[in-house]
């Protein structure tokens, strides 16, 4: 396979590094904020096993190739910040395209690092691992995070209906898509 898998990248102050069991507190610590999780996935998390579980199935997903977590992290003044995670995940070699998702704590909403975060992760996706598509399933009421979307260069492609569930209730998801030959990074 002729791609690049990276592991550690940064622009500017914002990082990127592989996600380890070492991030176990910070993902049960984060993914039990109820406004983090609202749309997510994930979360609550039961404890710490729990969060290491999770960690130790993406470190199993990396390892053969069928998805990337990182962790975001600010770095300055001898200071390391964790500040949420973003993924590449359902990869398709063959059809050279990926799924895509990201969350941040939500003390560093409206800072502009979500776009950064996901500017840097179509950076990996399409320059490294020589994706050609990257989508992202949003629920129709997570109206930031389609904003947050749009602002990236994804557009909007239609919406499948009862597509994802949270917490026993069925969500609407608008799908959003960017494509390689339509970005400049």
């Amino acid at each position: 396979m002729d791609v690049e898998v990276i592991e550690e990248i940064q622009d500017g102050n914002l990082f990127f590094r592989k996600i380890s069991l070492d991030d176990a507190e910070f993902f049960f610590e984060s993914l039990n904020e109820k406004a983090m999780t609202k749309f997510l996935s994930l979360g609550p998390l039961v404890d710490i096993d729990h969060s290491k579980k999770i960690i130790n199935n993406y470190l199993r997903y990396w390892d053969k190739y069928l998805q990337y977590n990182y962790i975001i992290e600010t770095r300055g003044n001898n200071e390391i910040k964790k500040i949420g995670s973003t993924s590449l995940w359902n990869l398709s070699w063959l059809h050279k395209r990926a799924e895509i998702g990201i969350w941040i704590n939500t003390k560093y909403w409206n800072l502009g690092i979500g776009k950064k975060a996901l500017d840097l992760l179509k950076n990996i996706a399409f320059i490294h691992l020589k994706l050609h598509r990257l989508e992202a399933h949003i629920a129709v009421e997570n109206s930031r995070s389609i904003k947050l979307f749009k602002s990236s260069e994804f557009k909007e492609e239609g919406i499948l209906e009862e597509y994802l569930n949270f917490k026993g209730r069925f969500h609407n998801a608008l799908v959003l898509a960017c494509l390689n030959n339509n970005i400049s990074i």
